[in-house]
């Protein structure tokens, strides 16, 4: 869905230009039914890109710009997270170049694509100036469980997580119903930004042609059956007060151009109008003579949607089923009207409908059921016309199991085409009773309702005999939905939003002539993004101190450009700085000696012949006993051989108050390791560019922690206060080998309630084969570490992304 083109709007004085792009995270691959419109629509053109093409439609007709992400996709994460973070690497680089910020950026929550966006400007690291808005569609979860279907792999799990983690960061979420938000608050369990909002969808642009279209029987026969006009008299179909009239008369504004002062006039006087006749319209409204109901027989039901479980296709054919078995019965025709892309109980779904539509078809039932049809290549203005084909006295039904927000409902109200739903999900906030009407048929004692109960056969069989029997009261409901106005509302926002970021900026600048040049002109850089603000103040103010451990096995070179690598950090400086290795000292490497003046405490203890898990856990009893003259509340736990970058410190103490968690851990450069590498940062980060060699990490995702390392690497930040009481009596864990022990701690830590958050950038440099992060089955260590994780999942409490999947395993009776 397209918000808006290039719209021009004057109000006090400022005019604001909407300046669309539209990111295509598939790249340039146009596939289903993109392609096919390509196809048809250029049949001549075949040497012509179709990527090219709808490039050309989207800047031309809807003042678009339309861009392909680029295909590269980082290692160490799956598909979805990976394009989530090309697509932050895109909104940073897009930025760079034209030293503007987004005003407003928006994502669907399907598949996580803005995880890292949003966990990028939390973290503190940039995009302070965009306002960052989830729009909720139907997350995965939502949508298996919909269909019957389970979470089937680690993908599964890891798109689950992105999605659950995007409306928690989120600026803005906004729904098109308050059924959804219920449902991922309560059954899902999980958190939703506190700035959440309903508001409904707006009605695409193909949507609002097929309305048009489907209510304009000229321009239908001609572009569709490629008929020449002809003067004979063509059908008429009467044109209701309905949203599909509104449509129409805002196309034919559109169309003919802005005559802003004449509509302004003339809905000044229509205002004025009613506010004169308002008292009087209101003391008659008591007294006014109700609409009669204006019933329709009915002869074809229709199931209108696509063919899946999700929307009640198997459903429908119960209900069938159950209608046949009924006496007395009128005669009656079916009709499956929509896309068969879905499988149902993993058989194609038009093979489903078909094979479940053969009895019907039998001698025995053709006196009741005289015709069965299938199409499932009609587009939707096709199917409204379908809909809408004079004495065809057809009805659509929409008996979805679960359902959000159905742009449907709009389609079909707009065209006044008759319909029932069932009241599944949002279904019932989109529709209202017409106040005016008298929706009670002759000789029935309750009102009429296009509402049903969801995922009743017997309640959907009874509301199909109720109308072949009774007829359809077609003026009884309305939409509760004004799509015009609906998408006003759209705009306004974003014109407010674009203004009181004018204002802000304006407001902000200094008296002096030219500080409004310089301050716009100044460049969006890395090291601009990440200007000290607030919460780094507040953070500082609160901290009572930072300890760094660090764990080696000699004291070596390595040992030395990790501790300068601490000593040169910006802004945030460590209070204490423990070294424990696990070989006698050497002699020719003198650490403490040139570590003297640098503004922390430096101490070297020894624990021979002690692996790094146990290196660690000594340097940390020694700094608790010292704890008196180095107080601490934040804990850097940094291997030797890791280098930090400048601001890592700074960045992971920070980010502790963004989130308001226990545990920080980052991205990581990847150098080969026997190489010197750089002591300049800035030399480091063109290294970085060239290479972009790094390992990504996805957070606190306890399912798919089971079978890879997807938390954090060898350097993280805790609290004091976190690791006294979510690690118990062991910190890390001697009995895993290298690597292995962070991947347990982290996670164990999580699972016992510490609330973990990772940092979409790197904050380090290490080696080339980071252990710990995945395993394979001739990984005895890494099968250990997984197995250990699966006992302590077992025990622990089930965080909110566990408690369906848990749910949905359990009804299955197998184990994670």
């Amino acid at each position: 869905n397209v918000l808006s083109s290039e719209e021009e709007e004057e109000e006090e004085g400022t005019s604001v230009t909407f300046n669309v792009t539209l990111l295509y995270t598939q790249g340039r691959k146009v596939h289903g039914k993109i392609a096919r419109e390509h196809a048809k629509n250029n049949e001549t053109k075949t040497n012509v890109d179709p990527f090219t093409r709808w490039q050309e439609y989207y800047k031309d007709e809807l003042k678009v710009n339309l861009v392909p992400l680029p295909p590269h996709r980082v290692s160490g994460i799956t598909y979805h997270a990976a394009t989530s973070y090309a697509v932050l690497d895109w909104i940073l680089l897009e930025q760079s170049k034209t030293n503007t910020p987004f005003d407003v950026i928006h994502f669907a929550d399907w598949q996580g694509i803005g995880y890292y966006s949003l966990l990028h400007k939390k973290s503190g690291l940039g995009l302070k100036n965009s306002l960052m808005m989830v729009m909720t569609h139907g997350p995965l979860l939502w949508a298996r469980k919909a269909n019957e279907e389970t979470i089937e792999s680690v993908e599964d799990l890891e798109s689950h997580f992105l999605e659950m983690k995007s409306v928690e960061l989120a600026d803005v979420v906004v729904s098109p119903s308050e059924y959804l938000l219920n449902w991922m608050e309560g059954e899902a369990g999980w958190t939703i930004a506190d700035n959440a909002f309903v508001q409904p969808y707006i009605l695409p642009l193909e949507a609002k042609q097929a309305v048009r279209e489907a209510l304009d029987v000229e321009k239908y026969v001609r572009h569709r059956l490629g008929m020449k006009k002809e003067k004979r008299a063509r059908e008429v179909i009467e044109k209701k007060e309905s949203i599909g009239s509104k449509i129409l008369s805002w196309f034919s504004r559109k169309k003919l151009g802005r005559k802003k002062d004449v509509e302004e006039n003339v809905e000044a006087v229509g205002e004025v109008e009613e506010r004169k006749d308002g008292d009087n319209e209101n003391q008659e409204e008591e007294e006014e003579t109700k609409e009669a109901a204006n019933i329709e027989a009915i002869e074809e039901f229709v199931f209108f949607g696509r063919l899946e479980t999700r929307k009640g296709v198997v459903l429908f054919c119960d209900a069938v089923d159950a209608l046949l078995r009924k006496l007395d019965v009128k005669p009656f025709k079916v009709t499956f009207l929509g896309s068969d892309r879905n499988n149902i109980a993993r058989e194609p779904s038009k093979r489903f409908v078909d094979r479940r539509s053969r009895l019907w078809r039998e001698e025995k039932n053709r006196a009741t059921l005289t015709e069965v049809n299938i199409f499932t290549k009609k587009n939707s203005a096709e199917a409204l016309r379908y809909l809408l084909e004079k004495g065809k006295k057809r009805l659509a039904v929409l008996p979805s199991l679960v359902e959000n927000s159905p742009l449907s409902v709009f389609e079909l109200f707009g065209v006044n085409a008759p319909f029932i739903a069932s009241d599944a999900g949002g279904m019932p906030e989109l529709i209202k009773r017409r106040r005016n009407v008298v929706s009670k048929r002759e000789g029935e004692k309750d009102d009429f309702d296009i509402l049903f109960p969801r995922n009743s056969v017997n309640a959907l069989s009874e509301k199909l005999r109720e109308i072949l029997d009774h007829g359809f009261v077609t003026n009884a409901f309305e939409s509760a939905v004004d799509v015009i106005k609906n998408e006003q509302r759209w705009m306004e926002f974003h014109k407010d939003v674009a203004i009181s970021r004018e204002m802000s900026l304006k407001s902000s600048l200094s008296s002096s002539p030219g500080a409004s040049v310089l301050r716009r002109m100044k460049k969006i850089t890395e090291e601009s993004e990440m200007v000290l603000d607030v919460v780094d103040m507040r953070a500082r103010n609160v901290s009572k101190g930072i300890l760094v451990v660090v764990a080696t096995r000699d004291v070596d070179e390595k040992l030395a450009k990790t501790l300068k690598s601490i000593s040169k950090q910006k802004h945030v400086k460590p209070k204490a700085v423990v070294v424990c290795t696990s070989s006698e000292r050497n002699p020719a490497v003198q650490v403490d000696e040139e570590n003297k003046n640098v503004g922390y405490d430096l101490s070297l203890v020894e624990k021979v012949g002690a692996s790094l898990a146990v290196c660690r856990n000594f340097a940390f009893k020694t700094a608790i006993l010292n704890r008196e003259k180095n107080g601490f509340s934040e804990i850097a736990f940094v291997d030797a051989g890791n280098v930090l970058e400048p601001h890592a410190l700074r960045v992971f103490q920070s980010a502790l108050f963004r989130f308001d968690a226990n545990i920080v851990t980052s991205f990581s450069h990847v150098y080969d390791g026997s190489s010197a590498l750089a002591d300049d940062a800035e030399i480091r980060k063109l290294t970085s560019a060239n290479m972009r060699q790094f390992q990504p990490f996805l957070g606190a995702a306890f399912p798919v922690a089971t079978t890879r390392n997807c938390i954090g690497g060898p350097v993280f930040m805790v609290t004091l206060n976190s690791l006294i009481k979510h690690a118990g009596l062991v910190l890390f864990d001697k009995s895993h080998s290298d690597g292995y022990d962070t991947w347990e701690i982290l996670s164990r830590l999580t699972l016992n309630g510490a609330k973990l958050e990772v940092i979409p950038r790197a904050m380090f440099w290490t080696g080339p084969a980071m252990k710990g992060t995945k395993y394979t089955k001739d990984d005895r260590a890494g099968r250990f570490a997984t197995e250990k994780l699966r006992e302590a999942i077992k025990k622990a409490p089930s965080p909110a992304e566990f408690r369906p999947v848990i749910r949905e395993q359990e009804k299955a009776k197998d184990e994670l």
